[in-house]
């Protein structure tokens, strides 16, 4: 039987690492609804339907996007 060649390990695997961007609770959730409601914040959408996706993605690529992006699903 012939040897295996070595080779990096992390080619084999290609292992990533996750990180955590967001630490928040349900109160700080709630706090933030209640904050949000009183200062009178509105989300604003920009609703693309799905076939649409590629034009919602170079608008969201040029900045021509105001607020969200949003694809609607199709019989939703």
């Amino acid at each position: 039987m012939s040897e295996v060649p070595a080779f990096p390990y992390r080619l084999l695997w290609g292992e990533r690492s996750v990180a955590s961007v967001a630490n928040l609770t349900r109160a700080d959730g709630e706090a933030f609804i209640t904050l949000a409601t009183r200062l009178g914040l509105r989300a604003t959408v920009e609703p693309f339907a799905l076939t649409d996706a590629n034009t919602a993605l170079q608008r969201l690529r040029s900045g021509a996007v105001q607020g969200a992006a949003v694809l609607e699903m199709p019989g939703s």
